[in-house]
C-alpha cells in the first residue's frame, strides 16, 4: 500500500538525475507540481545531473507546469509549446519534442524507463482501485514504465464507471488533496465564428462519428450540429458541447460501426457541471490515447470526420499548426492523426476550419507560401478548408483548381495578391 506524505515533503522524492513524467490535460496535479517547482536546488545539482521532467502540456489547459523551468538543475521536456507553457521558460529553455499524439504514446511505451511518475487519480472505491477520472490520455502507457508513482489523490476527481482504474497498491506515494479541476469558460462566438459552422455543419451528413477539438469555434460548430441527426463521437476531448446534443439525441452513435452507442474520449474539459454530468453518463467511454488516436481504430470507423483548426493554408492546401514566424507556438498533436484517420476511413472526411483572418483582418490565413519549414498536415491530407467564405473541397483537385478554391474563400481584402503570388510561383 502507498505512503501518505505531506505535500511540502514530495520534493525529497526526486533525485538528481532522475527521468520523471508528470501528467498533464485535466488531471495535471497541481499541488505536486507546485511543491516540486519551489524551494532552493537541490545540493549537488548539474546540468549533468539535473531532473528532467517530461510533460504534455495542452494550450489553453495547463499553465502549472512553467515553474519547473525556474529552478537550477532542473529541464522541462514536452510535445508541446504555448505561451502558458513558455512564461516560465526565463531560466531553462523547454526541451520541444516534436511528435504526434499517438507516437508519443508510442514513445512512452518504447522509451526509456522514468525513475518516477507524477499523477492525479481519485480516491480508492470499495475494491481498493483509483479512477483515472476524467483525464486518461497517456497515463496508461507510463504506469508499467516507471519505478515509482507519487499519486496526488483529489477528492474532487470524477470517477465514471467507464474510466480505467489502478489499484491502491500500485502507487508508491500518495498526497491527499481537495482542490477543483481546471474549467473552461463559456465563449461567445462572433460573427465570424457562426459563419464557419454553418460551413461546417453543410458538410456533415447524417450518421457521422466526429472528431472536434475545444474553444470558441468548435463550441460553436457542435451547436449548429443540433438540426442532425444519429451522429457518433469519438474525439481526443469532449467539451460542454456535447452535452446538449447528447441530451436532445442528436448524437446517439447509433450508426458508429465500431463503439456503437458509446461516445468515446481520452479527456473531458468543460465546466464543474459538466463534470458532475459525465458521472452519470456510462455511455460516455475513457480510452487512452493508443486507443483514441490509432490509425486503425479510426479508419474502422465508416464516415468519421475530423475538424480541426490551423494558424495557417496555403495555394497547395498544406498546413501549418505549430509555428508563427519561425516561433513554435503549438505542435501538431492529435490533428494528423484525425486527419489520416478520417481520410482512411469509408465515407471520412478530414476537415480544417479557421478564419480567413488574422490580427484583426490585417493579415491573411490563406497564403501564398508557409511562413514556417514546419508543415503539419502535407497538401494530400485535406478534403475540406472552411472559412466564413465558404468552403474549398480539395480532393481529387490539381493543383491548380486548389489554388483557385482556395483563393475563393480567403478574405476578399487578399485574394487578388493571393492569386497574382500564385501566377508568379
Amino acid at each position: 500500500m502507498p505512503s501518505t506524505v505531506e505535500i511540502d515533503t514530495v520534493r525529497q522524492l526526486i533525485k538528481p538525475g532522475y527521468r520523471v513524467f508528470v501528467q498533464a490535460g485535466i488531471g495535471e496535479p497541481r499541488d505536486l507540481i507546485t511543491a516540486l517547482s519551489g524551494g532552493p536546488d537541490h545540493p549537488g545539482q548539474t546540468d549533468d545531473a539535473a531532473v528532467e521532467y517530461l510533460t504534455v502540456s495542452i494550450p489553453g489547459i495547463n499553465a502549472a507546469l512553467a515553474p519547473l523551468t525556474m529552478h537550477r538543475g532542473a529541464h522541462l521536456c514536452s510535445t508541446f509549446m504555448h505561451a502558458g507553457l513558455d512564461a516560465g521558460a526565463t531560466h531553462r529553455p523547454i526541451r520541444f519534442l516534436p511528435l504526434h499524439y499517438r507516437d508519443t504514446s508510442r514513445f512512452l511505451e518504447a522509451g526509456e524507463r522514468f525513475d518516477v511518475a507524477v499523477i492525479q487519480v481519485a480516491p480508492p472505491d470499495t475494491e481498493g482501485f483509483c479512477s483515472l477520472g476524467i483525464s486518461v490520455d497517456f497515463v496508461p502507457a507510463i504506469l508499467d514504465k516507471c519505478d515509482c508513482i507519487i499519486a496526488e489523490v483529489n477528492s474532487q476527481m470524477p470517477a465514471p464507471v467507464s474510466s480505467p482504474r489502478i489499484p491502491l497498491s500500485a502507487i508508491h506515494y500518495r498526497v491527499d488533496v481537495d482542490h477543483p479541476l481546471p474549467c473552461s469558460e463559456p465563449a461567445v462566438p462572433g460573427a465570424t465564428e457562426l459563419a464557419i459552422a454553418r460551413n461546417v455543419a453543410d458538410l456533415i451528413d447524417d450518421g457521422s462519428c466526429i472528431q472536434i477539438g475545444i474553444g470558441k469555434l468548435p463550441g460553436c460548430i457542435l451547436k449548429h450540429l443540433a438540426g442532425h441527426r444519429r451522429l457518433g463521437l469519438h474525439s481526443g476531448l469532449l467539451s460542454d458541447g456535447v452535452r446538449e446534443l447528447i441530451e436532445a439525441d442528436v448524437v446517439t452513435g447509433e450508426c458508429k460501426s465500431v463503439d456503437r452507442g458509446r461516445h468515446v474520449t481520452g479527456m473531458a474539459w468543460g465546466s464543474s457541471a459538466f463534470y458532475d454530468w459525465i458521472q452519470r453518463h456510462p455511455d460516455i467511454v475513457f480510452q487512452p490515447v493508443d486507443y483514441t488516436h490509432d490509425l486503425r481504430i479510426l479508419a474502422s470507423i465508416d464516415q468519421f470526420i475530423s475538424i480541426n483548426s490551423v494558424l495557417e493554408v496555403d495555394l497547395y492546401g498544406q498546413a501549418n499548426a505549430e509555428t508563427i514566424n519561425g516561433r513554435q507556438v503549438s505542435a501538431s498533436g492529435g490533428l494528423v492523426d484525425f486527419a489520416r484517420g478520417a481520410r482512411a476511413s469509408r465515407g471520412g472526411k478530414s476537415i480544417i476550419a479557421l478564419p480567413a483572418t488574422a490580427m484583426r483582418g490585417r493579415k491573411s490565413r490563406i497564403v501564398a507560401g508557409l511562413s514556417s519549414p514546419i508543415t503539419t498536415l502535407c497538401r494530400a491530407d485535406v478534403d475540406y478548408v472552411v472559412t466564413e467564405y465558404g468552403h474549398a473541397a480539395l480532393f481529387g483537385q490539381c493543383t491548380e483548381a486548389r489554388a483557385q478554391l482556395l483563393v475563393d474563400i480567403a478574405a476578399p481584402d487578399y485574394r487578388d495578391e493571393l492569386w497574382h503570388a500564385w501566377e508568379n510561383r
